[in-house]
């Protein structure tokens, strides 16, 4: 993950009361009933099941979550599902060694989970889980480490699971990259490979026993926030291939880039600039059921004291080569200029939500699906209710959002036109929204952080919304569905303070003739660590299923 260090501001003194305008910012379209469903009882209504393996005593965060699973393909019949997050096992003491080498294995910061015991009583309990290994340049001979924000795609073509996350080297070169790691079912069910447990290092090398480093540059390149997707067609130009995306970062220059790997991970293209001359971050990237693939990314500005912050959303439309060659991409087109965006919280600086101070931002997320009007493409984001710029009369002025929504854009042609409207809009603060499209129904499945069941604005429920296919581009949202009954309360962790909670949640939607299913993958605050022998809540993922 990325965790940067800043210099603290002045101290402000600043006033106890700001009037807001609270002007909304587009009709919303009609809610339709709540879907046809229900919260998994064996996963739990409440807040759903840890999905880790952390022992109680001085636990540590787990937040940024990811999720994908492969229906029917665990053991025993059961659903395997892969979590990925950060997890900061990495930073916990080994008592032995008298540093801190790391639970998780050497120098990881990537934790992924698995379930796949259909006869455990639980769906969402984890058989095991460990770190991400540590990848080597073959030709400098660093050794790159996983350094978080992973993502996970699952591929039911192939049967395989993806994870992709950045890479870090802690040598003079500073070598940075995206590491892509492959591991089959097969071996994700095979106990030799992938036993019981927290595994070792060298059980996770030989468990995710595939990978390729991806971007590898040197200082002052960076590379952030990952996105991966596969191609699913049984056939085509470009089906089975896996597309990476992320940011790429250094002096006055920021893009984001795509690259395009045969599904064996054998052969990768060179990395591509879609952004153009874009100052551009948090990518999200999708494959349309024709093939086409495709990209979101937001270009900021403002956010500074007396100044709104604005994103303008992206999206870029590509078409397939064939891996190991790029796609052919189009130049950027602006879906919008977000004009009040969060403005964007680093830990403690007063800026993003007015209620809670964790790291935070405007982040586009979209998807595709078929239905009757062609392809459908839905793209989600965050904005303020009211401009982030709050002046405190007669003192000074903090860019601060007193109220988050949830709005979309959804297109029938590939983006070449847009309709908006309200996802959330509701009271209170709705943010970090993952969106997932079953392709097996064409529901589009949407999991989201809302505190508007909390009076004082600051605990959190996770909900869930659908879109089911119709005749209009958007289509109206369900009625939420509750998947933690239980509020998170994101102060509450002692290592991170309420400053973290990750930059997502993770959401993953796939059906049959049985029936569909959806897991939502999240950071919740449920479950106390035992430090010094007192019982405190902490971070830690947890996996919740919606059935319909």
């Amino acid at each position: 993950m990325e965790i940067r260090l800043c210099q603290r501001p002045p101290s402000f003194l600043v006033a106890a009361f700001a009037f807001f305008c609270l002007a909304p910012w587009r009709p919303a379209i009609a809610l339709a009933a709540a879907p046809a469903g229900a919260v998994s009882n064996a996963c739990g209504t409440a807040v759903g099941t840890r999905f880790n393996l952390e022992p109680r005593q001085n636990p540590v965060p787990q937040d940024g979550t990811s999720v994908d699973f492969l229906p029917g393909q665990g053991l025993s019949g059961g659903d395997l599902v892969v979590g990925a997050a950060n997890d900061f096992r990495a930073f916990s003491p080994v008592p032995a060694a008298g540093d801190y080498l790391g639970v998780l294995g050497l120098d990881t910061e990537t934790g992924y989970y698995v379930h796949r015991d259909g006869s455990d009583s639980n769906p969402c309990s984890p058989d095991f889980e460990g770190g991400l290994p540590v990848l080597t340049d073959s030709t400098s001979g660093d050794r790159l480490v996983g350094a978080g924000d992973p993502v996970v795609a699952a591929d039911s073509q192939h049967s395989a699971f993806f994870i992709a996350d950045i890479r870090a080297d802690t040598h003079e070169s500073a070598e940075t990259a995206i590491g892509l790691f492959r591991a089959t079912a097969a071996n994700l069910n095979d106990s030799s490979y992938c036993p019981d447990g927290t595994q070792t290092q060298s059980q996770s090398q030989a468990c995710w026993s595939t990978s390729v480093l991806v971007n590898l540059s040197a200082f002052p390149i960076s590379n952030l926030k990952p996105a991966v997707v596969v191609d699913q067609r049984p056939g085509g130009t470009g089906a089975g291939d896996v597309y990476v995306s992320a940011t790429a970062t250094g002096g006055s220059k920021q893009s984001v880039f795509v690259v395009a790997c045969k599904n064996d991970l054998s052969a990768c293209s060179s990395p591509v600039a879609v952004s153009g001359a874009d100052l551009a971050d948090t990518s999200n990237i999708a494959v349309r059921p024709d093939g086409g693939v495709t990209l979101t990314y937001a270009v900021y500005s403002g956010g500074a004291i007396e100044i709104p912050a604005k994103a303008d959303i992206k999206y870029v439309a590509c078409t397939p080569q064939g891996a190991p060659r790029p796609p052919s991409c189009a130049p950027a087109s602006l879906i919008t200029t977000e004009t009040q965006a969060i403005p964007y919280s680093i830990f403690d600086f007063p800026e993003g939500l007015e209620a809670a101070q964790f790291v935070l931002r405007t982040f586009p997320k979209h998807t595709h699906r078929q239905d009757q009007n062609g392809i459908e493409t839905y793209v989600v984001w965050e904005r303020c209710k009211v401009s982030a710029a709050v002046k405190y009369p007669g003192l000074t002025f903090v860019s601060i959002c007193p109220d988050a929504d949830l709005v979309m854009a959804a297109s029938s042609d590939n983006g070449g036109t847009w309709n908006f409207a309200g996802l959330d809009t509701g009271p209170q603060d709705q943010f970090q929204a993952a969106i997932a499209t079953d392709p097996f129904t064409n529901i589009v499945n949407i999991a989201y952080y809302s505190s508007q069941a909390d009076a004082f604005q600051h605990r959190s429920r996770v909900l869930l919304r659908q879109i089911l296919p119709g005749p209009s581009t958007p289509d109206p949202v369900t009625d939420p569905v509750t998947i933690t009954a239980v509020p998170m309360d994101p102060n509450t962790d002692p290592f991170l303070q309420g400053i973290f909670i990750g930059y997502y949640i993770g959401v993953a939607a796939r059906g049959g003739p049985a029936g569909s299913e959806t897991y939502i993958h999240y950071t919740h605050t449920a479950v106390k660590g035992l430090y010094h022998g007192a019982a405190d809540p902490e971070q830690n993922n947890h996996l919740s299923r919606f059935d319909y």
